[in-house]
């Protein structure tokens, strides 16, 4: 095993948990391609990348937003990211905004689908069966 192997899990126990904690998917798919940057700025040094990432993210006081921040917010179970355009004395208005709300049921014809898609969770098993094993097997 290399110096660069050797720090890798440390990065995969950082995105397990760090995916489970958070529940703004915008949030996650910006910490990942940070990741991605830090590693490609300095490739031999995951561990670096390791230190670094945990510190990506900070919370803010929403008072001291500035125009041209991106930020990430949560109203109730729904998630946002936007640009802060203006800042007014109650709050930001944002542009380039997307948003997830969370509703019970939604129901959708199928002319009004667009590429839909679904994660295999089973393409180890499909690719690579004789990499699979149980883990619950008492020996």
């Amino acid at each position: 095993m290399t110096f660069k192997e050797t720090d890798f899990p440390a990065l995969m126990k950082f995105m397990k948990s760090f995916v489970n904690e958070e529940s703004n998917p915008f949030l996650v798919k910006d910490m990942i391609l940070q990741m991605v940057r830090l590693y490609e700025s300095v490739p031999l040094y995951p561990g670096i990348v390791n230190m670094c990432v945990g510190k990506v993210k900070k919370g803010v006081d929403p008072k001291e937003l500035v125009p041209g921040q991106k930020i990430f917010l949560k109203n109730g179970e729904d998630s946002y990211v936007g640009v802060v355009s203006k800042k007014m004395d109650d709050g930001v208005k944002l542009k380039q905004v997307q948003a997830i709300t969370y509703e019970d049921e939604y129901e959708f014809e199928f002319d009004e689908m667009e590429n839909v898609q679904v994660v295999n969770e089973k393409v180890l098993e499909e690719l690579w069966p004789s990499l699979v094993f149980e883990k619950d097997k008492k020996r």
